[in-house]
């Protein structure tokens, strides 16, 4: 397959080849115009369009007869029968590996029996008047390339045509050329390991930072229907400054699209008054015992009664202090009436996060301690990234993944726990 699909003479095809090319990108087929086939996509949300060129949408056809896929968890293809892989790749700054400063660098190559289409470090567009970068590394005995350039017909952007009825801009994507026909899970996992290595190393080595194309998917947006106050007043709640910044920031997190962030900015605040909160129910214990009837300042046994209680409260866990903190802040009943509302079956263990605790409200267990469970469990999957087989039932929660995009009922449950927390504690 060529590196590129563009050309500027288009093969025609017929009704089903452009029914199953609509089926490849699930996309519905509009109409031709030129060398282009227009589409039209839905995310449910809002519609857009796409337009194809005939000769890529051809490769594509063809790349597919042979049995090339899309990849399931990124945005990008694998062709087996020529060990191949190709990622959609995401600049993430300003790249010291820039057209201006491209010239500067030398590239590790070495004799392979790959078809490339351009080499080390610039192809020219000219049909565009553009030029584009091309890195490419070969391993020593020349089986295997690496290369970040312009894509080829597979990874063509699926973007509408301009104003003036030009083509669509073409995108940087990363190829992995292994040494030839490559069984389809092995391809998939050599080429992920290879596209990780690299793109590591671009970063540490050469401070050009480019991450994989996750395949998202729309996040769930089921908003709570609490009741909105349409009485502005002068304010009343007495905030510290990091948690009114935390709590403000949350937002900030939400429109950038980092669930995960945004869970973490509201556990946060509950972290702030573990502390006090664990200590003023300690101070609560120790005080029902010296009140007790039969308490005796003269027996021993009375006294380590009020030694186990401050014993116990020193060692207690986070996630005890956290069931502690939901307890004595978070009324039972707004628990009940933030679970009556429909989340589907985001709670129980039907759920979409994996690796948390499932919360019943028929269950013998409180509420508190389910909930305070469940946000524990979650906030270590956030935050811990432990290459240990004890948590290989848990992997870290990424930001940009199925689970990261389904967090939202449970970035809505501890939003309401730290407020709560926060009116108890004014």
């Amino acid at each position: 397959m060529p590196e590129t699909g563009e050309g500027s003479h288009a093969t025609p095809l017929d009704v089903e080849e452009v029914r199953r090319l609509a089926g490849i990108f699930n996309l519905k087929y509009v109409h031709t115009v030129d060398d282009f086939l227009l589409f039209a996509g839905s995310n449910g949300a809002r519609e857009w369009e796409a337009a194809i060129p005939l000769n890529a949408a051809v490769k594509i056809l063809e790349a597919v007869d042979r049995g090339a896929e899309r990849m399931g968890h990124y945005e990008g293809w694998i062709d087996p029968e020529r060990g191949f892989a190709e990622f959609e790749v995401r600049p993430q700054a300003i790249s010291p590996l820039r057209k201006s400063n491209i010239h500067k660098f030398t590239f590790e190559l070495h004799p392979c029996s790959h078809t490339h289409a351009n080499t080390p470090p610039i192809e020219s567009d000219d049909e565009q008047g553009f030029t584009h970068n091309v890195i490419r590394v070969t391993s020593n005995d020349g089986s295997t390339c690496i290369e970040i350039s312009r894509n080829t017909a597979l990874c063509t952007p699926l973007l509408p045509l301009d104003l003036e009825g030009r083509r669509p801009r073409s995108q940087h994507t990363l190829k992995i050329y292994l040494g030839g026909p490559t069984e389809k899970r092995e391809l998939l996992r050599r080429a992920h390991e290879l596209a990780n290595s690299f793109v590591f190393e671009l970063n540490v080595r050469h401070r050009a930072s480019y991450s994989l194309r996750l395949k998202l998917e729309e996040p769930t947006r089921r908003r709570i229907n609490s009741t909105i106050s349409y009485n502005v007043r002068f304010p009343r709640t007495t905030v510290p400054d990091n948690v009114a910044a935390l709590f403000a920031i949350s937002s900030d997190f939400a429109m950038r699209g980092n669930h995960t962030l945004f869970y973490l900015s509201y556990y946060q605040i509950l972290e702030h008054y573990l502390p006090a909160v664990h200590k003023r129910e300690t101070v609560r214990k120790v005080r029902r015992i010296l009140r007790s009837l039969d308490f005796d300042e003269e027996k021993d046994t009375s006294v380590l009664q009020i030694l186990s209680a401050v014993e116990r409260s020193r060692g207690a866990s986070e996630g005890d202090q956290l069931r502690t903190l939901i307890e004595e802040c978070v009324p039972e009943g707004k628990l009940r009436e933030f679970l009556s509302l429909d989340h589907g079956e985001h709670f129980s263990k039907r759920g979409p996060i994996s690796g948390v605790h499932a919360v019943q409200l028929t269950s013998g267990e409180s509420l508190a301690s389910q909930i305070a469970r469940r946000v524990y469990m979650l906030r270590n999957r956030i935050v811990h990234a432990k290459d240990d087989v004890r948590y290989a039932e848990s992997k870290v929660l990424l930001p940009l993944s199925h689970e990261g995009l389904r967090l939202y009922p449970d970035i809505e449950l501890v939003r309401l726990l730290a407020i709560e927390v926060i009116a108890d504690n004014r």
